[in-house]
């Protein structure tokens, strides 16, 4: 068995708004292994900030196992990106029917305010979020915004993807 034969199937690339910022491979679960746990209950993403990642990543689905096993390769590796900024960036899906992400890049004085043991953070200092609609996305950015502080506030960058004609 295969990673790439079931469990993750059925995956979807969502690239970069940005060459500083990951691409982002969402993997939709199969419902007998989709849970809570997941961004809308069914998809799981991997945030690949190298093309040496993405192949060493899709190396990973390509294994021979005997039973499945969590997509989680590169879940705790440190995040390459290094900034003082709070960055959002919105990945818009590239086909019907696939969740927008909100992906949350938090500098290290963020961070350290989390218990070292809280899984809160993908690679160190990503959150990823998943909504149906753009306008789901855009409230949750609103609220999150809301949370930060003025001083917080003016160090944001909102990064948004369009594709199609540029």
């Amino acid at each position: 068995m295969r990673l790439i034969d079931d469990l993750a199937a059925t995956r979807l690339y969502y690239h970069r708004p940005l060459p500083t910022l990951p691409d982002i491979l969402l993997i939709d679960i199969p419902p007998r292994f989709s849970g809570g746990g997941l961004a809308l209950g069914r998809y799981y993403p991997v945030i690949l900030e190298s093309l040496a990642e993405m192949h060493e990543f899709e190396a990973f689905l390509c294994e021979p196992r005997m039973t499945p096993v969590a997509p989680a390769l590169l879940d705790r590796r440190p995040s390459a990106l290094r900034t003082r900024d709070i960055i959002f960036a919105r990945y818009e899906p590239q086909i019907p029917n696939w969740p927008w992400l909100l992906i949350c890049f938090w500098p290290q004085s963020y961070t350290a305010m989390v218990l070292p043991s809280a899984d809160t953070f993908a690679r160190g200092s990503y959150t990823i979020d998943a909504y149906s609609t753009e306008e789901e996305l855009t409230d949750a950015e609103l609220k999150l915004l809301a949370t930060l502080g003025p001083e917080q506030a003016r160090i944001v960058r909102s990064v948004a993807t369009r594709l199609g004609n540029a």
